[in-house]
């Protein structure tokens, strides 16, 4: 039997490649270049969740249970309806967002779109090599461990890149872990909380209220593509912030309440983070001040030379004193 490398390199064909690229939006051999990363990385990240017991009960509780099905079939399934992203947090932790990001800067292209895909994959190939050879949960430690050893020894820069994105993985986890879940949904609706600020000032009908939204979402994506990948801001808003949270701010709270969302948010990231402080007060910042200019046809010269109106201004200086980056 092939090993797990081997039999992923000999499920992709071109026609199973050209399909997963149409799937992801990637070219063929951007695929395979991914591939051949990815599919490492998550059996590197097995074999470490396996050095223990309890993570070899839960290695082999995510092995598919019929390993003779056609893996080609499961291609098929997982290409059309992205099956693999529930498994590919299992394996990778609370760090998997920044193991994509650290890859996609790392390769130049999206491969991290690649990670839901391989994952499944994986693990299909394993549970195929554990049925062939009748392996138990110790075998299949023995086997992850022999195969992420073998690659670390021979992989050369793709080994080194593989460490390099798990390490950022484990960093990434550690620093989401000194926030709480409340904790952390403060820091990710912070920027809402200052939108909402801003727009309650003034209020600019439908219109302008759509302008101002898209200018706070313009500024999130600003920060996803340029904030390190174990930044509080990179790991904040990995996921899109949603209708449910943005309606939060949509249901009867006052301006001061959004203010104290903004002190709480930057309070928590000053005890938690502090390398990050500075930068997310900015960002916060900027989140008002664009939404401030984002619809605006009156009014006189505010931030950046833009045209805000007097109650926005007012708001605009009550965010900043609030966020302390005047």
């Amino acid at each position: 039997m092939a090993s797990i490398f081997e039999g992923l390199t000999q499920l992709l064909s071109p026609s199973v490649t050209k399909d997963i690229g149409n799937a992801v939006g990637l070219k063929p051999d951007l695929v395979s270049r991914g591939l051949g990363v990815v599919g490492p990385l998550i059996t590197t990240a097995l074999a470490s969740k396996t050095s223990d017991a309890g993570g070899i009960a839960d290695v082999m509780q995510m092995l598919p249970k019929d390993g003779t099905t056609s893996l080609l079939d499961n291609l098929a399934r997982l290409v059309g309806g992205g099956m693999g992203s529930k498994l590919l947090d299992s394996v990778l932790g609370d760090g998997s967002g920044a193991i994509g990001s650290a890859l996609d800067r790392s390769l130049c292209f999206k491969a991290s779109s690649l990670l839901p895909i391989a994952a499944p994959l994986v693990m299909g190939l394993i549970s195929k090599v554990a049925q062939d050879k009748k392996l138990d949960p110790t075998g299949v430690a023995n086997l992850l461990s022999t195969e992420a050893a073998e690659f670390e020894k021979t992989g050369g820069a793709t080994a080194r890149l593989v460490r390099d994105a798990l390490a950022t993985g484990r960093q990434a986890a550690d620093i989401k872990s000194k926030f709480s879940p409340v904790q952390w949904e403060s820091v990710r609706l912070a920027p809402v909380a200052a939108a909402h600020v801003v727009i309650m000032a003034d209020k600019s009908g439908v219109v302008g209220a759509a302008k101002e939204i898209s200018a706070a979402a313009s500024v999130i994506d600003d920060v996803k593509k340029n904030a390190s990948p174990t930044s509080v801001l990179s790991l904040a808003f990995e996921t899109e912030v949603s209708a449910a949270e943005l309606g939060k701010f949509a249901k009867g709270l006052t301006t001061e309440d959004s203010l104290q969302t903004v002190r709480e948010a930057i309070d928590l990231v000053e005890r938690n983070s502090p390398a990050d402080a500075w930068v997310y007060r900015r960002f916060v910042g900027e989140v008002a001040d664009r939404v401030a200019n984002a619809s605006r046809e009156g009014g006189f010269l505010g931030i950046g030379g833009k045209l805000v109106s007097p109650p926005e201004q007012a708001a605009l200086d009550q965010l900043h004193q609030a966020i302390g980056d005047r």
